[in-house]
């Protein structure tokens, strides 16, 4: 009866531990290479010139999201938005986001020095 209580009770509390909650993130797709570290534009946006060197070179594309960068999975849809402000909604399993939907967002405006 104790053996069967707590195969019962690891299989209601093991399937809970593995589930995966969606999550939306706002942030520029760059690269695992240069991360936060390729934008030469004045916006500090990344530069789509030096994503692509990147990637072909052999870095993967990721979601840049406040100080840290995400890989994102599957790679060919991250590709169309390379060097874009977006929009992710989906699954963070060991820093890589698995992309359930992906949307191009407004480019945010540089802020002014007053």
């Amino acid at each position: 009866m104790k053996t069967l209580c707590i195969f019962l009770s690891f299989l209601i509390l093991v399937p809970s531990g593995l589930a995966q909650s969606h999550k939306t993130w706002d942030g520029f797709v760059t690269d695992t290479h240069c991360g936060t570290h390729c934008q030469r534009t004045t916006a500090m946006t990344p530069n789509l010139e030096c994503v692509r060197l990147c990637v072909k070179r052999g870095s993967k594309y990721g979601l840049w999201y406040g100080n840290h960068v995400y890989v994102l999975e599957p790679q060919p849809q991250a590709a169309k938005f390379a060097a874009e402000h977006v929009r992710v909604r989906g699954s963070l399993t060991n820093n890589t986001i698995q992309i359930e939907s992906i949307a191009a967002l407004p480019q945010p405006q540089p802020r002014s020095q007053n």
